[in-house]
């Protein structure tokens, strides 16, 4: 827990430190709508929150970006009342951005999660965790999306992401337990507030 309370203080710190530097800094609230690949059940039905702060500089042909992003998300996989999967994760982003007409601007970019608690539910009980799926406490996220800026501070983003395996996932198959790489999909929409 203090680790985490520090990563994000460090954080705030260099963002106002770049900040002064010429960067821009801003805050993001978004919706995911996710899936897990692996587990059986299709269609993106777990709703999740999405947020966290960002940091921005322009690179000198200025039509082009990086930005870097500490986020918080909640993702996982629904198929109710039989079966859901929570999973919250701390996600440090980053993102090359190309302006490419007028407001609209092309994201491209990869995140390093940390998984913080993960949870399953199957016919509305909890399932206990030596029963459950094997979690991995860290992944990759790969990030493609479309962003457009309203003004000089406020924008929304459309983003697709696609993980590498998040863990082993328990099926049943003929009475025996059989074991599934799980990935994430997700479909974010992002309002952002750029300082």
């Amino acid at each position: 827990m203090y680790k985490k309370i520090i990563l994000f203080s460090v954080c705030c710190l260099l963002s106002g430190f770049v900040q002064a530097q010429g960067f821009k800094g801003g805050l993001h609230v978004g919706l995911l709508a996710t899936q897990v690949d692996g587990d059986g059940y299709g269609g993106y039905n777990k709703l999740g929150f999405f947020g966290g702060i960002f940091t921005n500089f322009a690179l000198p042909n200025k039509t082009m970006q990086l930005q870097f992003e500490l986020n918080y998300a909640q993702k996982g996989s629904a198929a109710k009342p039989i079966y859901r999967m929570s999973m919250q994760q701390v996600e440090p982003t980053i993102l090359f951005g190309w302006t490419f007409w007028k407001k609209f601007m092309l994201e491209a970019g990869i995140s390093c999660n940390i998984l913080v608690s993960a949870k399953e539910y199957a016919n509305l009980m909890l399932v206990p965790s030596e029963f459950g799926s094997n979690f991995y406490r860290f992944n990759v996220d790969f990030i493609g999306g479309l962003t457009y800026r309203f003004n000089e501070h406020w924008g929304a983003s459309f983003r697709f992401s696609y993980s590498t395996p998040t863990g082993r996932i328990n099926t049943l198959s003929s009475g025996k337990g059989v074991e599934k790489y799980m990935t994430n999909s997700c479909l974010l929409f992002r309002l952002y507030y750029q300082f």
